[in-house]
């Protein structure tokens, strides 16, 4: 994806929301690696990854005040979903990453993994 949509998307929100909207995305490229069935996109004007597999909407990231959310498109799949994650809707889940609190790096680690495999178990 060009780094401009990201970009602009990332200079509309607040100073504390763009640190951590960026340390989202870098922690999202260190867990997906140079996988090649995942690209990055934008979603109704979200930075978002998709996967090249069925139902391929993968997570995107949304700010908001005081925090930023991981949105999980299928996270409602993902194991354990109830105690990593928060939301009620048929299938999407978000984390709410704080600008206040410490930095869920592994968390997100464990997330998009698992939201990798789930993926991937669609291919085919």
């Amino acid at each position: 994806m060009s780094e401009s949509k990201f970009d602009r998307y990332f200079a509309e929100l607040e100073e504390a929301e763009r640190a951590v909207a960026y340390r989202i995305r870098d922690a999202l490229r260190d867990a997906l690696g140079a996988n090649p069935k995942i690209s990055e996109t934008t979603k109704w004007s979200y930075p978002a990854w998709v996967h090249a597999g069925k139902r391929g909407n993968m997570c995107s990231i949304m700010g908001a005040n005081g925090y930023v959310r991981l949105q999980f498109f299928r996270g409602a799949e993902l194991p354990e979903a109830e105690a990593r994650l928060e939301g009620t809707g048929k299938g999407m889940r978000h984390l709410k990453v704080w600008c206040d609190r410490e930095f869920p790096a592994k968390a997100i680690q464990g997330l998009v993994a698992d939201a990798v495999v789930l993926h991937a178990s669609q291919d085919g």
